[in-house]
């Protein structure tokens, strides 16, 4: 072979590897820095989230990326005062009993209870439904330094979608500079917690 040729080949190797060890790279960080912000956020039982109204097809993120999580949710409420759900993760794989109360008065923050529960468990409390089900694809992934989820619903609040981020303190949620592309923050607006749409459905 031309020793060229060869130079050239090696070269455009050279650069395959390179671009290679860049995108493993940034894998690799991404699945950490998720990792690291889950364990962050869960670390005690305070929610301190704000919530975005978005259209779909604004969305700037890849969620079909092999770096985003995705959830098919069935969430259903047993009580809403104080405010307790359960939630079927993607068709019986794992089941999650919550228990929310002691709202802001901004929405921003919550008392937040999470446990793991069995098929048998959830049966049984499903029982006690209150509302509708809410149905929704989450997509959760790390980015822009945040762990973000989208929310698209299904059913009856087809149409809807919301972006979260769930927050390490206070401050640091105050300090976070909404995207331009959402539509409007409805962190403080009740007519647009989970809880509510079970009641009345998407506001108007």
């Amino acid at each position: 072979m031309n020793k060229y040729i060869k130079i050239i080949v090696i070269s455009i190797l050279i650069i395959i590897g390179v671009f290679t060890i860049i995108y493993v790279g940034r894998k690799i960080y991404k699945a950490v820095k998720y990792e690291q912000r889950i364990t962050e956020i869960l670390s005690d039982d305070k929610e301190i989230e704000r919530k975005w109204l978005i259209k779909r097809e604004d969305i700037p993120y890849n969620l079909n990326d092999s770096d985003v999580q995705k959830f098919e949710i069935k969430q259903t409420y047993l009580c809403f005062d104080p405010e307790m759900r359960v939630r079927d993760y993607n068709n019986g794989q794992s089941f999650e009993f919550t228990m929310k109360n002691n709202m802001s008065i901004d929405g921003l923050i919550r008392d937040e209870v999470n446990i793991d529960i069995t098929k048998e468990q959830y049966d049984n409390l499903v029982k006690k439904q209150e509302g509708t089900t809410i149905n929704k694809t989450r997509y959760q992934f790390y980015a822009d330094g945040q762990l973000i989820a989208i929310d698209i619903f299904h059913g009856e609040l087809d149409g809807l979608a919301y972006m979260e981020i769930e927050f390490k303190t206070e401050k640091e949620s105050r300090e976070y500079k909404e995207p331009k592309w959402v539509i409007k923050d409805v962190t403080s607006d009740v007519n647009y917690k989970n809880g509510h749409l079970a009641r009345y459905g998407i506001p108007k």
